[in-house]
């Protein structure tokens, strides 16, 4: 499906994604809602900046105007040291000749399993 002219951006409902304090080997999902403001489909996808440890459950999909859409965002801290982590999700809204991105952080901490 072709979408002229120029994208929408995506909107977001949060820039921040703080997944908070977990031990090692737990995960958590938290939600992240995509709208589409505009008075066109906006085709859409996301990605992240790290594999291991970062999943969204759905990466693409095209949004009709005022159309909202919950994406979830899991972490998995099994495969992470302990300490500070970051990453990035990238939000793009495509168009024929372009597209617009918003980045999404991530941060978490990973504490020790206690003994």
């Amino acid at each position: 499906m072709a979408i002229e002219g120029e994208p929408p951006p995506p909107i977001l409902s949060q820039n921040l994604l703080d997944f908070g304090s977990l031990r090692q080997g737990e995960s958590k999902t938290l939600q992240e809602q995509i709208s589409n403001t505009s008075n066109q489909a906006m085709l859409w996808h996301a990605e992240t900046d790290v594999k291991n440890w970062l999943t969204i459950d759905k990466g693409a999909g095209t949004l009709q105007p005022g159309q909202k859409e919950i994406v979830h965002v899991k972490v998995d801290t099994s495969s992470l040291a302990i300490g500070n982590h970051k990453a990035t999700l990238i939000f793009s809204a495509e168009g024929d000749a372009s597209s617009k991105s918003v980045e999404v952080a991530v941060t978490l901490a990973v504490t020790p399993l206690p003994l």
